[in-house]
């Protein structure tokens, strides 16, 4: 299979880049919106752009008597909690469509109950692989990458290094285990050879054994796949025996406060490879000029750096008002139709769904790290 290779620089704009959009039409009809979300785990502008997106579509439909009721449900991050707001919210017949959290257990539950009270449910981070592969939801969709496509980049991205032979580490959770599983099954001509597979927990109570087993078996790259911060550890004890070794993984390691915090880690960290969780088409200098504009503009009014949080959570909003807009509905059953059949552009984002409601994995896009912290972002066209 052979790859287009493209990549663009982006100074000063830590590790994910973002973009400018396109506004729908107006509505005549009501459209509630619950977003449902953690106040103290939210990322940077996620519910900025949610209310953004909300107030750009009501500011545009007053002559159409188009409305959007747009509400923010924040809950502890409790399991309980969470789920009593998905109770209530699956109960009121007034709510067109919900945005879910990002803890993926919760929305498991979530996708059920929602699927079966008839109303759209949108996805904006990671979920369980199995959520869309065992299941036939009508009204669920997921706008992050799948856990399978993202060890599917990886791989990818793999063969654009040097390093032939790998070593795969992953915690034991299901999510985890289906980006190995994408990075393990992706590819099998791309001369790729995966000669090591280790569970994180085990790597951390045996590092030492492991390491030099990594060594007799002249390991060239890591890919880690952990569930929280473990992995950081991690990697600066790998850098520390071989500063030269590639190391890559998902968003678990994408902090850019501690990454400034900690000297250390920042070095280790130079030249890492991180798959991005969404999906993000930049592909014109009209695309970056029209992201750095919103991202001085952002900068300007809150003091924050613009990140694509912000697009995620102003997309999920506008794709749902959109959608009822330009299929003439509000009904929760024909939006889900529309979103199946045509999917959705919006701000640089374009979704397109499988039949179950999973994203399409069509888009390789990932970032490699300098030793300031700053991305530089690739894109591999598949042919």
């Amino acid at each position: 299979m052979k790859k287009l290779f493209f990549f663009f620089l982006f100074a000063a704009i830590l590790f994910l880049p973002a973009g400018c959009g396109r506004t729908g039409d107006a509505q005549t009809e009501h459209i509630k919106i619950a977003v449902i979300g953690e106040e103290a785990g939210l990322y940077p502008g996620y519910q900025d752009g949610t209310v953004a997106a909300a107030e750009d579509l009501n500011s545009g439909s007053a002559d159409s008597g188009f409305e959007i009721e747009y509400e923010f449900y924040d809950y502890d991050g409790s399991y309980e909690e969470g789920a009593a707001i998905i109770d209530m919210l699956a109960a009121d017949q007034s709510v067109t469509a919900v945005i879910g959290p990002v803890d993926m257990d919760l929305n498991k539950t979530a996708a059920y109950i929602f699927n079966e009270a008839g109303k759209v449910f949108i996805v904006p981070f990671f979920l369980y692989d199995s959520v869309c592969q065992d299941n036939h939801y009508d009204m669920v969709f997921s706008i992050c990458n799948s856990g399978k496509h993202t060890g599917e980049i990886l791989r990818c991205a793999a063969e654009q290094t040097e390093a032939v032979r790998w070593a795969v580490c992953s915690a034991d959770r299901e999510f985890e285990r289906s980006e190995m599983n994408g990075f393990l099954r992706y590819g099998a001509d791309d001369g790729i050879f995966v000669v090591d597979c280790v569970s994180i927990s085990e790597l951390e109570v045996r590092f030492d054994d492991i390491y030099d087993r990594w060594q007799t078996l002249d390991v060239e790259g890591v890919v880690i796949f952990p569930v929280d911060e473990e992995g950081f550890d991690l990697l600066k004890q790998i850098r520390d025996r071989d500063p030269n070794m590639i190391c890559a993984g998902d968003t678990a390691f994408d902090d850019s406060d501690r990454i400034s915090r900690d000297e250390e880690l920042r070095a280790a960290m130079n030249g890492f490879i991180m798959a991005d969780e969404f999906i993000l088409d930049i592909v014109s200098d009209d695309d970056i000029g029209c992201y750095e504009e919103l991202a001085e503009q952002y900068l300007k009014d809150t003091g924050q750096e613009f990140d694509s949080w912000y697009i995620q959570g102003y997309n999920a909003v506008r794709m749902i008002a959109d959608t009822a807009v330009n299929s003439g509905t509000s009904d929760p059953a024909g939006i889900a139709q529309a979103l199946h059949k045509k999917g959705y552009e919006g701000l640089l984002q374009n979704f397109r769904f499988e039949g179950n409601g999973a994203l399409t994995g069509d888009a390789f896009t990932y970032s490699v790290l300098d030793e300031q912290g700053y991305g530089r972002m690739y894109r591999l066209i598949q042919e």
